[in-house]
């Protein structure tokens, strides 16, 4: 138990591994009645740990200890409640239950990557991400990785995660990155939804000047070719 427990604060002052600092911060967590911490995962700016809150799965995450940019934390933390206040039941993106200079608790999001999701469950995954995206740019909120594999998650609906690098901008592309990174640029989705792929691209060119008229637009254009895949099955 005590090595586990060094480890963990080791963790929690990655990449430094400094155990007296990730010991303070773990008594921080603690305080909020936070149980049962285990490490998930290491980003550029972000360390991810999951914990128990009152029996719900949540997640936690803290800033890596040699990030340059200060404020990582209260800075995704602003643009989560923005989002949980915009969006509330249709905000794709995790709801935060707590906001600290030095962590965060957040919703835990279990689900499949967008990839194995569209190989179990077909078309719809790819509709239901464009319409979370979709929601990002009408809220002015650009994610900046939505290229990530791992950002987006099938629990149902399509959940967006990891909002340490989001920013608020005038005219978020996070529509235009879904559609490029994961429809345009594989070959294996766009056979599958026989998609004219310059037409994507005409409806795409179109999107940018103006979002809520052209959205509606590609969606139709995607459930026309959905349904005409189905009916060669």
């Amino acid at each position: 138990m005590e090595y586990r427990n060094s480890q963990l604060f080791k963790l929690l002052d990655y990449p430094r591994g400094d155990t007296s600092s990730g010991r303070k911060l773990f008594e921080e967590i603690s305080k909020l009645g936070l149980k049962e911490l285990s490490f998930v995962s290491k980003g550029y700016r972000g360390v991810v740990f999951k914990g128990n809150w009152n029996g719900i799965p949540v997640a936690v995450k803290v800033p890596r200890s040699d990030s340059k940019k200060k404020n990582v934390v209260e800075k995704e933390c602003e643009i989560l409640k923005y989002l949980d206040e915009k969006l509330n039941e249709k905000n794709p993106a995790p709801k935060p239950y707590f906001c600290g200079n030095r962590f965060i608790v957040m919703e835990w999001i279990e689900g499949l990557p967008f990839k194995e999701a569209f190989k179990r469950f077909g078309k719809e995954v790819v509709l239901k991400a464009l319409e979370s995206v979709y929601l990002l740019d009408e809220t002015k909120v650009e994610h900046s990785e939505i290229k990530g594999e791992k950002h987006l998650i099938f629990d149902g609906r399509i959940r967006i995660i990891d909002f340490e690098s989001a920013k608020f901008k005038d005219k978020p592309r996070n529509l235009l990155q879904f559609v490029g990174y994961h429809l345009l640029r594989s070959t294996e989705l766009l056979n599958m939804l026989k998609i004219d792929k310059e037409k994507l691209l005409e409806l795409l060119e179109l999107y940018k000047e103006n979002p809520s008229k052209v959205f509606p637009e590609i969606v139709s254009f995607l459930l026309k070719f959905r349904k005409k895949v189905d009916t060669l099955k």
